[in-house]
């Protein structure tokens, strides 16, 4: 059994793969210099923003993808491998922890100041700062309460928040307050004091956050994005920063990456802008590949697999 990997791998986790299963045969290339390995590869790990269009043809034998990423619309947006009889797997649950502690960073910018004391402390100024507040007995709204939000909506409800999630199920969800269904967005958004996106991206979350949605925010919430940057109108959300209809917002995913130095979101009022490293850890690659072996162990009983994604919905 071959496996490819486009992403470097320590020692020790080859060395874990391996003692999984002893018949594995592991290659690390980048995708530029692959092609040699790839006739014989049934296994492909690589970040869900791959491009395989010139990877898929040359890969007779590729029967499982396993996404070192949560979201996987790169992989998914090419036909052929969307179509295809490939398996699909993703690491969905690793990124709770960070993304969590860089959500509550973000918050606690807004609500104590801390950027505004950074800019007076590098110009040496001694001022005091203006519009603090706290997150006790605030909303949040965590819109998508997957994974991710599911571990956030643990950190502010620690913060003596109160919580809403919104999801297409009902679940026990022991640190939030009520559950919504998408349909009831509308009901929720003018509830929250924040408004946190953890949505993965489909044709019906695309736009989902535009000039609708931020009129229905209350003129001082804070509205945050760690999904992926097009389920948000950029430009809509410009708008309704400049012209004060809601109170701020922190972005960590945009539209397009690098954020092009044209953007106006880089000029935008109230705006906090991180570069796509809310899921950035040390322990990144440790997590994913444990998840991998998890999987290895069961391949190829698909029955006992996790994080299986349906190519068609894209979770």
């Amino acid at each position: 059994m071959n496996i490819l990997s486009l992403h470097a791998l320590r020692d020790t986790q080859i060395e874990e793969i391996k003692a999984t299963r002893p018949d594995v045969e592991i290659h690390i290339a980048k995708a530029s210099d692959c092609t040699p390995y790839l006739p014989d590869a049934e296994i492909l790990l690589a970040f869900g923003q791959t491009n395989l269009a010139p990877i898929l043809p040359n890969a007779p034998k590729l029967r499982w993808v396993q996404a070192l990423t949560a979201g996987v619309d790169g992989f998914i947006a090419l036909d052929a491998f969307r179509e295809s009889d490939i398996l699909l797997t993703n690491v969905r649950g690793i990124h709770g922890i960070p993304i969590a502690e860089h959500v509550l960073g973000m918050i606690l910018c807004r609500t104590r100041g801390l950027l505004t004391a950074y800019d007076n402390q590098k110009a040496k100024q001694w001022k005091g700062l203006h519009g603090l507040d706290e997150l006790y007995e605030k909303t949040v709204a965590i819109i998508g309460l997957g994974s991710v939000g599911s571990f956030i909506a643990n950190r502010l409800k620690a913060m003596g928040m109160t919580i809403l999630g919104v999801k297409p199920s009902k679940t026990e969800e022991p640190d939030v307050d009520k559950l919504y269904t998408p349909d009831e967005l509308f009901d929720v958004l003018p509830q929250a004091d924040f408004v946190i996106v953890t949505l993965p991206l489909t044709q019906e979350t695309k736009n989902l956050f535009s000039k609708k949605a931020f009129a229905a925010m209350k003129p001082t919430a804070f509205f945050i994005n760690v999904s992926r940057g097009p389920v948000v109108n950029e430009d809509d959300l410009v708008e309704a920063l400049r012209n004060n209809v809601i109170g701020g917002a922190g972005l960590d995913v945009f539209c397009k990456e690098p954020l092009p130095t044209e953007s106006p979101l880089w000029d935008a009022p109230n705006l906090l802008i991180t570069p796509h490293h809310a899921a950035t850890s040390p322990r990144y690659m440790e997590r994913a590949i444990d998840i991998f072996i998890e999987n290895l162990k069961a391949y190829p009983d698909t029955a006992k697999m996790k994080n299986i994604i349906d190519k068609e919905k894209g979770y």
